[in-house]
């Protein structure tokens, strides 16, 4: 997983031991963990709205709608959550695959290449961490 903060050049990843076939899932949680991040960040307080973007439709659509399968509510409620708690809105927007060259990159710890391009956006380097995804808000208990 991975994503970046072109403004402030700083890069994101996080290895993940899940299968391939669960990529919609870690798409959707890495949008999760950057807006974590962004909440979190002392400019956040002067935020009234977070853009997010991701290669992936199904993330997008899924988070500007508010629905989704079962397995990924606890995504979308801590996003919420976090909403709520920090009065502030956020957006996903989708960006072609062939334009989403630092992110992408990150997700699969081609730092190199993630370096190369980011150079290509911005003048500073890009300084990359690890990340590790947020814990998610589980709803309603049953009884």
């Amino acid at each position: 997983m991975g994503y970046w903060d072109p403004s402030r050049s700083l890069g994101f990843q996080c290895r993940v031991s899940m299968d391939p076939i669960h990529i919609f899932y870690l798409e959707a949680l890495s949008v999760l963990s950057a807006l974590v991040w962004a909440i979190s960040q002392p400019f956040s307080t002067s935020l009234e709205c977070i853009a997010i973007f991701t290669d992936n439709m199904n993330t997008v659509d899924m988070f500007n709608s508010l629905r989704a399968q079962p397995k990924y509510n606890p995504i979308l409620l801590t996003s919420v959550d976090l909403s709520i708690k920090h009065n502030m809105q956020f957006r996903i927007f989708h960006i072609p695959g062939e334009l989403n060259t630092v992110a992408d990159p990150l997700s699969r710890f081609r730092n190199d290449i993630a370096i190369k391009e980011a150079a290509q956006h911005t003048h500073l380097p890009l300084q990359i961490s690890l990340f590790q995804p947020p814990h998610l808000t589980e709803g309603v208990a049953k009884k």
